[in-house]
């Protein structure tokens, strides 16, 4: 038997092939995407002390990768951002504790002394402010 090809049995088989071939494409531009680096973390130095935090205010970015080391200058602190589920004690020694999150959401967030250390304790407070990513 002598089958004849005709245009219309090839379609399906092009169909295929270009299904293909794009479905090739699309995966090595994730492949080349996943080899570039993730921007490296954002370093903020933080000083506990009676009864204030230094500085009071952090700004970062949307998505933002932080990395906050925090020290005591004078006794126990703790650091705290309930709703970002956030809690490191500070010893008193000085020694330095880092903390690594991820900014995930825009908005304000307060963040406050966790160990009580003093009279003033209620006032030690501050605010990370997380600024939308520019789209």
């Amino acid at each position: 038997m002598n089958r004849r090809v005709t245009a219309r049995t090839r379609r399906p088989r092009r169909r295929g092939l270009w299904t293909a071939s794009l479905l090739a494409v699309a995966a090595a531009s994730v492949g080349a995407s996943a080899d570039v680096p993730p921007p490296p973390p954002r370093a903020v130095e933080m000083i506990a002390s009676r009864f204030k935090f230094e500085p009071e205010t952090l700004q970062v970015t949307e998505g933002d990768r932080v990395r906050l080391t925090l020290h005591s200058t004078d006794t126990e602190h703790g650091f705290s951002i309930k709703k970002l589920n956030l809690k490191v004690a500070v010893p008193k020694t000085g020694e330095p504790v880092t903390l690594e999150f991820v900014a995930e959401r825009p908005g304000t967030y307060e963040f406050k002394c966790s160990e009580y250390c003093g009279s003033g304790h209620g006032r030690m407070k501050g605010q990370l402010v997380v600024t939308p990513r520019g789209r």
